[in-house]
This record gives structure tokens, C-alpha cells and sequence, in this order.
């Protein structure tokens, strides 16, 4: 979820190909004609980012790369867009990045890289940049992205275990403990979360977090109060939401969303 009180970019976007699909969520070209700054509340997905026009700034600070991949992230960010950029977006499923990026997903968590030095690959990317910068349309720029994923996907397919602890976090109610899902997938708690972290990026705990914030986001725009909202989502009470909202965003969740509505 973003807040965006300029006015609003143009947003492509196309579902992955059939092989791609248990990797990459959907890609999207997000296209900015006017300056324009936008935050982003913590998700559950990682995303690899191709700027091919003009460039971004990221917490007013340095410009992001040209070609960078942003890891899970437990905390809000703001992008500030200089006016005629343009980017193209992969959105990997939680255990789809693993599959391209060899370290240890861990090591992307809450950064946002070059994904050039990431993938020891700058010639590729250079290759990758400048077709798709020249692209005719924006389906023919999802192609290119897609055949450099597919050459780099090789045999690889996204570990079984991992995805289906993600699964049944996605598909539990969210008071669901740790210790069951350890239970349910058969690896002791250590190994669950040393082998998480390294295909997913956080713990499972932190994941679970993370989703349940998400839930809550999702569910503001169906109306009601916020104490509703906590609990529908799976918080125990308003004060525990609020706590969790607070640490990710620096903001208690009426502040912020009253600061996203429209003017």
C-alpha cells in the first residue's frame, strides 16, 4: 500500500508467464509525469526495480540504482520520483527471489541494493537496461525482463518446505503460534528459521508480522473502526496494532491514514 497526495502515476501491469508464475507475483511499469513522492508500508514481497527513465530518490537520500532489488522490509519507505521517470517492476512471491539472488536472502533484508553487485552480473544488466529502455511498448519490456529471469532460473524451482510454511502462514488465523507450524512442516524450530531466513529473508515470526500488519492495511478501506479492524486482522487488541503500526511507520495508524486521505 502506498500514500500518494500528488497526482497519480500511470500503472501497467501483466501477470507473469507460466514459468515464472511460483516466482514473480506480476510485473508492473509505473510511469511518473510530474515529480511526485509516494510512501510504502512494509509487504510481504521483495521486488527487483528497472528505472529506464530518469531517477528516484529513496528516504531523501541517495538515488536508488539504475537496476536494484529492494528485500523484505519491516519498516515504511519513501520514494521520491523526479518527474518523467519511469520503471519497471518484478514482484517476487515470498520464496521466489531466492531462486534468482544466490545469498542468503537475509542479507537483503530491509536494504535496497544494486542489483548488479548482487548478482555479479553488470554486462547482463547493461544488456537487459538498454533493451528495455528501447522497448517499443511495455509488453515488450515484461518480455525482455522475463527470457533474463528465465536464463538465470536454469532448473531451479522454489523450495518445497519454505513455500509451504509461507502457505500455511498466509492461511492460518493470525493468533496461530510458531511452534505449530514447526509441527506441521517437521523441522525443529532452529532449522525452520535458518532455512526461512535464508529463502524468505526474515523469520518466520517476523513474517507472521508482517502479514498481520498487512491484513490490517487491506482491511482499512472496507470501513469501521480501528479496534474492529485490529481484531479482524488478528490482533488481540487496538493497543497491540497500534504498537506494531507505530514501529513500522513512526505514526499511530489514524494519523497516517488521515494523512493519505484525499484533500
Amino acid at each position: 500500500m502506498h500514500c500518494a497526495p500528488h497526482r497519480q502515476p500511470r500503472v501497467f501491469q501483466q501477470a507473469p508467464c507460466p514459468p515464472l508464475r511460483p516466482f514473480v507475483q506480476r510485473f508492473m511499469v509505473v510511469e511518473f509525469d510530474a515529480a511526485h513522492e509516494d510512501t510504502h508500508l512494509p509487504d510481504t514481497a521483495t521486488v527487483a526495480a528497472f528505472s529506464f527513465r530518469g531517477r528516484c530518490r529513496q528516504d531523501a537520500g541517495e538515488a536508488v540504482p539504475l537496476a536494484a532489488f529492494t528485500g523484505l522490509r519491516d519498516r515504511l519507505r519513501a520514494h521520491q520520483h523526479e518527474a518523467g521517470h519511469s520503471v519497471l517492476l518484478a514482484v517476487f512471491s515470498p520464496v521466489g527471489a531466492a531462486a534468482f539472488l544466490r545469498p542468503s536472502q537475509a542479507e537483503f533484508a530491509g536494504a535496497t541494493v544494486d542489483l548488479g553487485d548482487a548478482l555479479a552480473s553488470a554486462g547482463e544488466l547493461d544488456r537487459l537496461h538498454e533493451q528495455i529502455a528501447t522497448a517499443n511498448d511495455h509488453p515488450q519490456r515484461v518480455r525482455q525482463l522475463e527470457a533474463f529471469l528465465l536464463a538465470r532460473l536454469g532448473a531451479a524451482t522454489p523450495d518445497p518446505l519454505i513455500a509451504a510454511a509461507v502457505t500455511w502462514l498466509q492461511r492460518q488465523p493470525a493468533s496461530q503460534r510458531i511452534d505449530a507450524l514447526t509441527r506441521h512442516i517437521g523441522l525443529s524450530q532452529s532449522a525452520l528459521e535458518r532455512r526461512f531466513k535464508r529463502v524468505v529473508g526474515v523469520s518466520p515470526k517476523k513474517f507472521a508480522t508482517m502479514l498481520r500488519l498487512q491484513r490490517a492495511i487491506g482491511l482499512h478501506g472496507a470501513g469501521g473502526g480501528l479496534a474492529e479492524l485490529a481484531l479482524a486482522a488478528g490482533y488481540y487488541d487496538q493497543a497491540h496494532f497500534n504498537h506494531d503500526f507505530h514501529r513500522a511507520t513512526g505514526r499511530t495508524p489514524s494519523a497516517f491514514f488521515a494523512a493519505c486521505e484525499p484533500a
